[in-house]
């Protein structure tokens, strides 16, 4: 849940990690598949995360995503950057 307005570099949404209930309104890009309405923006993650936490061609182990169905980022890698305070979003 989400009472009242989200102010975030970036909000990463997936099936697993969508809020039930937003009580304000997400400020900022907002990175969520296209099932999700409401949420779902045109932006291409590449223009708001760093490189290293984007899918690449190379990637081929679903279970790596840990769960993450965001278009184009790899929800292992962006994971263990919050985890390990790493920067997750591009400088402004």
């Amino acid at each position: 849940m989400i009472h009242g307005d989200l102010r975030a570099g970036v909000t990463v949404l997936s099936a697993e990690f969508a809020p039930d209930l937003v009580g304000g309104a997400p400020h900022g890009p907002v990175i969520a598949p296209p099932y999700l309405d409401g949420y779902a923006q045109d932006i291409d993650p590449a223009t708001v995360l760093v490189p290293e936490v984007l899918r690449t061609e190379a990637d081929d182990d679903p279970d790596e995503y840990r769960g993450l169905d965001a278009p184009k980022v790899h929800g292992g890698r962006l994971l263990r950057h919050i985890e390990e305070g790493l920067p997750i979003t591009l400088p402004r």
